[in-house]
């Protein structure tokens, strides 16, 4: 055999082969290429039973909550709850407030709780907020409040509004549209307005 043939045989051989693995190499990751243009793939569900979270931070524990079942969105990495109670914390790590709701969310990117469903806040103080919808959005942040926001603090005030911000604690608050409010003395006072 002459050396320019084997050269030639050799260098087909050679593009054959590459030839041959570029195309199975490419049937083969056909299913991996279809899978990640796949959304479906992409945005995972788990249905869970009995969550328990907590989140802390440098070792302080800001909030806590329990639902009875759960669903997470692994695309909007979300979970959203049923039968939820919970409280979140002060920088001493003591309950500033409790809450418990019908339905929730809570955004593992925002870090934002979200109530919706029969929501009901209860402060250290005994202090109590009702709203169609409570948004929780850290410690030390503003409670947003939509929606029949009904607010009672010491039975001495009384509101009702369509929306209302308050401090974390339930100590300060702004009611916005539609407001109403019923102020209440206690008795020793009740007392001493109505003898003048």
């Amino acid at each position: 055999m002459n050396k320019k043939l084997l050269l030639k045989t050799l260098f087909l051989i050679f593009v054959f082969v590459l030839s041959w693995g570029i195309i199975w190499s490419w049937s083969i990751t056909k299913t991996v290429r279809k899978n990640s243009k796949n959304d479906s793939m992409k945005n995972q569900h788990a249905i869970v039973k009995n969550i328990i979270a907590t989140e802390t931070r440098d070792e302080k524990k800001y909030w806590e909550f329990y639902a009875k079942s759960g669903e997470y969105d692994s695309e909007h990495n979300s979970v959203q709850l049923n039968d939820v109670i919970g409280n979140f914390y002060d920088d001493k790590e003591e309950v500033s407030v409790s809450f418990k709701s019908d339905k929730g969310t809570y955004d593992e990117k925002s870090k934002k709780v979200i109530l919706n469903g029969n929501n009901l806040i209860v402060g250290r103080d005994g202090s109590q907020l009702y709203a169609d919808e409570l948004i929780w959005q850290g410690q030390g942040l503003d409670i947003l409040a939509n929606g029949n926001v009904q607010y009672m603090q010491n039975g001495k005030i009384v509101t009702k509004s369509k929306k209302a911000v308050f401090n974390s604690t339930l100590t300060n608050f702004k009611i916005i549209g539609n407001a109403i409010v019923k102020l209440y003395a206690d008795d020793d006072a009740k007392k001493k307005y109505t003898q003048l």
